[in-house]
């Protein structure tokens, strides 16, 4: 017999198992076809249906892996500009109160495993009570469990005050102290932590009530605070080297501002426009 007859037979013998009528469409002929083709090779069902299972569990194990780097490393910034005052709540509860051109980061999804923050300009923190939380600042950082406190992290300063509970404040030198109400912290430009008790420590905390206090203070470091709350450029000419002891209110505008404090140093300031201004000495 010729291999064309017994290819013919095959055939025959083949189709004449499969029963399918000629209206169906190609997608049901097919499985037909695949399944007519499995019960016949059980070895081949086998081996598809173990691949199917291995691209299965595959799937599930990048999708649970991307899962995870989405909730650990997902990160939720705020950024607060000059001139606004912010309040932001965190995911257990816990409220910050941010200062103009202050800026808070943390991990939203990986809150419950860490409470985590990265944290720079000013803030008064009421921290829920938990698991330990840490704020992380470039001077150095601040670790509580369920307290209140301000930090000031701007430019070369580090400042820490306890207004209720306990906080551990640590040095990029890993130095570190345990600080209760009523005291302050700040750090010195080796690292090191200079400890006080404050007799009117609420007065940190007056920026919250829009007024700043300063107590000997470098008068350009004044001028900062006064661009920052009121968004303006105030350009300086000559030497400035003064200490200034006063307040101001952000109710008062900035040409208030300005007289106030450039008046016990014989300064005199001229305005250029809405959003600039010159100080120098007469």
């Amino acid at each position: 017999m010729s291999n064309k007859a017994n290819h013919n037979n095959f055939d025959d013998a083949f189709f004449s198992k499969v029963n399918i009528p000629y209206e169906k469409d190609k997608q049901t002929v097919w499985g037909v076809l695949e399944n007519k083709i499995s019960e016949q090779s059980p070895a081949k069902k086998v081996a598809f249906i173990k691949r199917r299972a291995i691209t299965a569990i595959a799937a599930a194990l990048l999708l649970l892996l991307g899962s995870s780097l989405i909730m650990r490393f997902y990160t939720r910034t705020i950024l607060v500009p000059k001139g606004e005052h912010l309040n932001a709540q965190l995911p257990d509860g816990s409220v910050v109160k941010l200062n103009a051109e202050s800026t808070l980061k943390y991990f939203p999804y990986w809150w419950r495993f860490s409470r985590d923050i990265e944290f720079s300009g000013e803030g008064y923190f009421d921290i829920e009570k938990g698991s330990e939380l840490e704020v992380s600042s470039t001077k150095g950082k601040t670790i509580v469990l369920g307290t209140s406190f301000n930090i000031y992290s701007r430019n070369h300063q580090y400042e820490v005050t306890c207004l209720s509970g306990k906080v551990k404040v640590v040095s990029t030198s890993h130095e570190e102290v345990i600080l209760t109400p009523d005291y302050h912290a700040e750090l010195d430009e080796n690292g090191n932590i200079l400890v006080n008790k404050l007799d009117k420590p609420e007065a940190t905390t007056q920026w919250i009530n829009k007024m700043f206090k300063f107590s000997s203070e470098p008068l350009m470091q004044v001028i900062e605070e006064i661009e920052r709350q009121y968004n303006i450029v105030i350009k300086t000419s000559g030497n400035l080297d003064y200490l200034y002891t006063g307040y101001f209110a952000k109710s008062m505008n900035p040409d208030q501002v300005l007289n106030l404090i450039c008046k016990p140093f014989g300064l005199t300031f001229v305005k250029k426009s809405e959003t600039e201004f010159m100080i120098f000495q007469k």
